[in-house]
């Protein structure tokens, strides 16, 4: 993926956190690593996080907060589905809890605002929503960041305008990550199945929605998924995107396909499900690499819902 391409299904885009590490098969073409890695040869931003050498772009495993980046949703009037940290993981093993106090304090103060939080590591982020200091320790950041007469108070928790989201690449992260997300206080859960590597199956009545859910049980209420993009990257079969199309449709789950990525299924758009052997191509431009057996699945959740 591009940070460019990332836009399709945020507004904006908002990297207050600089530097992460690999994490798993998503990761094996990091955009963030490269595009991190050519700003610290330029002596900007990317300096100390990412280094360029002969097997290409490394992280060096430090993490930081980006002070002259940190209240920049603050000054936007207009509301907007923000995506927070595209270039990194706020949930990183080396993100201490005040880091992330900070990005929360802000989010907290723009309210106006829909903040799409995505995670490769749901065990860190599910700690640090099930403690119960942590509402008071945003707050006190609040107060820092926006002083006024009286003291600032988190109201609900967890926050409202925050969506939560892990990446499931492939049935085994799958298996990793959704259940940690489901067990996460949120208002609101996704999945970005990107780059799609092979079928996942979402299970409905489970991580899915089906007639027999019970209203109470945290579900998914939204999925995004699309292709890889890489010089090594594995074509995306149409049969795996299908699949997570009508998982969603049957369960009343939005969706999102972003595009195909690398290659475009030369027959793939209108091939039959089942089929084995398809031709692949380099990637297409235009409305092609994102349609789906010829439509645009652009579905977006509820803003606001509450499967808490």
């Amino acid at each position: 993926m591009s940070a460019d391409i990332m836009s399709e299904w945020a507004d904006a885009l908002w990297d207050p956190v600089v530097g992460c590490t690999r994490k798993s098969a998503a990761c094996r073409h990091c955009y963030a690593e490269a595009l991190t890695a050519a700003s610290a040869q330029d002596q900007q931003w990317g300096l100390g996080f990412a280094e360029s050498g002969p097997a290409g772009p490394s992280w060096t495993g430090r993490v930081a907060l980006r002070d002259d980046r940190l209240t920049l949703p603050l000054s936007w009037d207009t509301s907007r589905r923000i995506l927070v940290n595209a270039l990194s993981d706020l949930f990183h093993e080396s993100a201490q809890n005040e880091l992330i106090d900070r990005i929360f304090a802000v989010i907290a103060l723009a309210p106006h605002h829909i903040f799409q939080i995505l995670t490769k590591r749901p065990k860190i982020m599910q700690a640090y929503i099930a403690d119960a200091a942590t509402p008071e320790r945003i707050a006190r950041v609040m107060d820092e960041i926006a002083p006024q007469e009286v003291a600032h108070n988190i109201v609900a928790w967890p926050l409202k305008n925050v969506w939560l989201g892990v990446t499931a690449e492939n049935q085994k992260e799958a298996e990793r990550r959704i259940p940690a997300l489901l067990e996460t206080p949120a208002a609101l859960r996704f999945v970005a199945a990107e780059p799609l590597l092979e079928a996942v199956d979402l299970k409905a009545g489970v991580w899915l929605r089906n007639e027999g859910t019970s209203a109470a049980s945290p579900r998914l209420d939204w999925v995004v998924s699309g292709g890889e993009i890489g010089a090594e990257a594995k074509p995306c079969h149409p049969d795996w995107a299908r699949s997570l199309r009508d998982q969603c449709a049957k369960s009343g789950t939005a969706f999102f396909w972003r595009q195909w990525g690398e290659y475009l299924p030369n027959a793939g758009v209108t091939a039959e499900p089942g089929s084995s052997e398809l031709a692949f191509a380099p990637q297409g431009a235009g409305p092609v690499q994102r349609t789906l057996d010829g439509i645009l699945h652009e579905a977006f959740p509820t803003p606001f819902g509450a499967s808490a």
